[in-house]
C-alpha cells in the first residue's frame, strides 16, 4: 500500500479511540440520552420488560432493544451512567467489524481495515457513543444486516440471508421501520441497477415476515397493551412517516441538512468521504457499461436515498445520519487508497491532502477558542496532553508522506479536539445545566420516602429524573400537576412559569435553591462569550412541598 503502514497507524487509531471514549465516560447524560437510560432503569426496578414507562407515564416513542441492553447491564454491573455507556460501546464493536467485513468483500482487505478505522474515529460515531441515542444502536444492526445480505447475494449461502433478516429485525426492535428501510435501500438499489429482477421478486423474501415479525413482537405487544391499536399505527407509521411529513413532529426543513450535517458528522474524514462519494457517482456514470468498474451499488444506495429523504423530512437530527456513516467510511477508504496509490493522481492526491490539512487546522481552532476565551482551562495536565498531541501532529506532517501522513494528523486532530471537549468544554457547559445540580442537592438532603418531580412546561430535563435517587413525575402543566398524587415533603424542580402556577394554585412550598441555568443543548455565541453570558442565563428553582396538594379527579 505504498508508504501506508497499518502496523504504525492502527496503534495510533486505538490510542485515539480509547482516549476519547474513556474521557467521554465521565460526561453526564442529558436530554434524550438521560431519558433512554431512565427507561432502562425503570425496566430493572419494575421488572416489566414489555410495558415501557418513564416518570409515571407509559412510553411509546422507541422500541425496547436499547432499553433492554441498558437494563441487562445495570442488573449485571450496577446502575451507573458509565455502565450504561459501556453496554452500547461494547455492542458497537460489532458495527466496526461489520464495516471491515463489508469493505473487504466489496473492495479488499485494505479498504475494509481503513474503513473500520474511519468509522470508529468519526466525530459522529465517537460523540454519539457518549450522548447515546437509539440511532447509536440502530447503526450497528443496519450495517450488520447489510453486510450479511451482501454476503448472501455474493456467495448464495442461505445462512447469511437468514442472519441478515435477523439483524434487520433487531434494527426494527431498536427504532422501528427505519431499521428495515436503510438495508432495503442499499440492497434494493444494487439489485435494481444490476437488473437482477428475479432476486427482487424472489419468493425467499416471504420468510422475512415471520422472522422479523417474531423479533419485533415484544415491541408490538407492549404498545398494544398500553396504547391499543393506536400504538401499533404509531410504530409502523406515525413515528417515522409522521416525522418526515411533519404531521406528527417537526416543522420546516432544511434541504441542505444532509450535506452540512454530514460534513461535521464525518469529521475528520470529511474530505475523504465527500471525495469518495463524488468519485463513486462519477465512476458509475462514466463507466456504467463497464462491468469491471460498475461492480456495486450497495454503498450509494444506502447513502443517497436515505439522505434525500432526510433532506425533505420535517424532523432533522444529526444522529439520524449514524446509520449511513459505515457506507461513507467504505467509499472514503476505497477512494483514499485509489487516489494516493495511483502515480497518475499525484496532483489530485496533493489537493486532497491540502483539503485535509486546512480542515484539521480549522477544527483544531476549537481548542484555543474554548481554552483561552469561552471557558479558560487552567489544568496543566490537560495542556500537557494537548501539547504532546500537537507535537506528534507536526511530526506526522513533516516526517510522513502520502496517505500515511494524512491519516496520522487527522487521527491526532479528532483525538485532541474530542478529548478537550470531553474533559473541559462539556463539563464547563454542565455547570450551567441546573437539573444536574438540583438532583445532587436532592440526593444529599432528601429524606426517605421523598421524591423529586419535574414541573416545567418548557422542557423535559430527563437528567433530573435519571440522576435522582427517588425520581417522581414529569408534569408539563398545572392540569397535570393537580392530577398527580404528590406527598408533603416531595421536591419539585421548576422554572418561572412553574413557580407562578404554584402560587396561583396556592400550593405551600419552601424554596430550597435558586439556580442560574442554561441548557447544554441551547448554546449560542452570546452565551459562550463571557462578557455577554449573563444576558442569556435563566432561573430555575428547587422547592419542597410543605403539605400534600389537593388532587383533581
Amino acid at each position: 500500500m505504498g508508504d501506508f503502514d497499518f502496523k504504525r497507524i492502527l496503534p495510533l487509531a486505538l490510542l485515539v479511540y480509547v482516549l476519547v471514549t474513556v474521557s467521554g465516560l465521565f460526561v453526564p447524560l442529558i436530554v434524550n440520552a438521560a431519558k433512554y437510560a431512565q427507561v432502562s432503569r425503570e425496566i430493572l426496578e419494575s421488572g416489566d420488560w414489555i410495558n415501557l414507562r418513564i416518570a409515571g407515564d407509559a412510553y411509546d416513542q422507541k422500541p425496547p432493544l436499547l432499553f433492554w441492553l441498558g437494563a441487562v447491564a445495570y442488573k449485571l454491573f450496577g446502575m451507573s451512567p458509565i455502565v450504561y455507556k459501556l453496554s452500547v460501546i461494547l455492542a458497537s464493536f460489532a458495527s466496526i467489524f461489520a464495516t471491515f467485513k463489508l469493505g473487504e468483500i466489496l473492495y479488499g482487505k485494505k479498504t475494509g481495515i481503513l474503513a473500520s478505522l474511519f468509522l470508529a474515529t468519526t466525530l459522529g460515531f465517537l460523540h454519539f457513543h457518549n450522548d447515546i441515542h437509539t440511532d447509536t444502536l440502530l447503526a450497528d444492526f443496519v450495517i450488520l444486516a447489510t453486510w450479511q445480505l451482501v454476503v448472501f447475494f455474493e456467495r448464495k449461502k442461505n445462512f447469511n440471508f437468514v442472519l441478515g433478516l435477523v439483524f434487520t429485525g433487531l434494527a426494527m426492535l431498536t427504532k422501528g421501520p427505519v431499521g428495515l428501510a436503510i438495508p432495503a435501500f442499499a440492497i434494493g438499489t444494487h439489485l435494481l441497477l444490476k437488473r437482477k429482477f428475479n432476486e427482487i421478486f424472489h419468493l425467499r423474501w416471504l420468510i422475512a415476515i415471520p422472522i422479523v415479525g417474531i423479533i419485533i413482537l415484544p415491541a408490538l405487544w407492549g404498545l398494544l397493551n398500553q396504547f391499543g391499536l393506536k400504538g401499533i399505527i404509531f410504530y409502523f407509521w406515525t413515528n417515522n412517516a409522521g416525522r418526515i411529513t411533519g404531521s406528527y413532529q417537526g416543522h420546516g426543513g432544511d434541504l441542505l441538512f444532509s450535506i452540512h450535517t454530514s460534513a461535521y458528522m464525518l469529521l475528520p474524514w470529511t474530505v475523504f468521504a465527500f471525495t469518495g462519494l463524488v468519485m463513486q457517482i462519477r465512476e458509475k456514470i462514466i463507466h456504467r457499461r463497464n462491468q469491471e468498474t460498475n461492480t456495486e451499488y450497495y454503498t450509494l444506495g444506502g447513502i443517497l436515498i436515505f439522505l434525500m429523504i432526510l433532506s425533505l423530512s420535517k424532523t432533522q437530527m444529526p444522529h439520524y445520519l449514524l446509520s449511513v456513516l459505515p457506507f461513507f467510511a467504505i467509499l472514503a477508504s476505497r477512494w483514499a487508497i485509489l487516489i494516493f496509490e495511483n502515480p497518475e493522481k499525484t496532483r489530485f492526491a496533493r489537493l486532497v491532502g491540502y483539503g485535509n490539512l486546512f480542515l484539521a487546522l480549522f477544527f483544531l481552532l476549537i481548542i484555543p477558542l474554548f481554552g483561552f476565551w469561552f471557558y479558560p482551562e487552567k489544568r496543566i495536565a490537560v495542556w500537557l496532553v494537548i501539547g504532546t498531541g500537537f507535537a506528534a501532529g507536526i511530526f506526522s506532517v513533516v516526517k510522513r508522506k502520502g496517505l500515511q501522513k494524512n491519516v496520522s494528523f487527522l487521527l491526532l486532530t479528532i483525538g485532541l479536539v474530542l478529548f478537550y471537549v470531553n474533559v473541559s468544554v462539556l463539563p464547563n457547559m454542565a455547570t450551567y445545566h441546573s437539573p444536574l445540580k438540583a438532583a445532587r442537592i436532592f440526593n444529599n438532603e432528601a429524606e426517605a420516602g421523598q421524591r423529586l418531580h419535574m414541573f416545567s412546561p418548557q422542557a423535559r430535563y430527563w437528567s433530573l429524573i435519571y440522576y435522582s435517587k427517588a425520581p417522581g413525575y414529569y408534569m408539563p402543566d398545572a392540569g397535570d400537576f393537580r392530577k398527580r398524587e404528590l406527598s408533603a415533603g416531595d421536591w419539585i424542580y421548576t422554572d418561572d412559569v412553574g413557580i407562578g402556577q404554584l402560587n396561583e394554585m396556592n400550593v405551600p412550598y419552601e424554596l430550597k435553591n435558586t439556580f442560574i441555568h442554561r441548557s447544554i443543548t441551547s448554546q449560542s455565541v452570546r452565551f459562550l462569550n463571557p462578557k455577554t453570558r449573563a444576558q442569556k442565563l435563566q432561573k430555575r428553582y428547587l422547592v419542597q412541598l410543605k403539605e400534600k396538594p389537593g388532587q383533581e379527579k
